[in-house]
């Protein structure tokens, strides 16, 4: 979000509240902090705070911070799947070392 974006915010927040002054401290400092967020997500929040609080929000109230990717997901199944094929090559080159007598399931039992 930008500071025109911003500015938009905060005099929408000013307008449907008007016992809230906006400072320009307020700006530097909820520019600090919003200028990750996503513009519209920001003002859908603020959108349905308007209609449901009587109250100006709080910067947490309207804050939106996007999810950051994660690949672990998918870093961990390229292993499992990995694993499986060299599991399959070694078996099929006879690399394995076979299975100990005390891990055969008959024991087990």
């Amino acid at each position: 979000m930008d500071k025109k974006e911003l500015i938009q915010v905060l005099a929408t927040i000013e307008s449907v509240y008007p016992q809230v002054k906006i400072s320009d401290e307020m700006v530097f400092m909820w520019l600090r902090v919003m200028k990750e967020m996503d513009f519209t997500l920001v003002m859908q929040k603020l959108t349905a705070h308007i209609a449901k609080h009587p109250f100006p929000p709080v910067l947490a109230e309207i804050t939106v911070f996007q999810e950051r990717e994660n690949h672990f997901l998918q870093q961990t199944k390229q292993w499992e799947q990995e694993g499986r094929e060299r599991i399959v090559r070694d078996q099929q080159l006879a690399r394995r070392k076979p299975t100990p007598d005390w891990l055969s399931p008959s024991i087990r039992k």
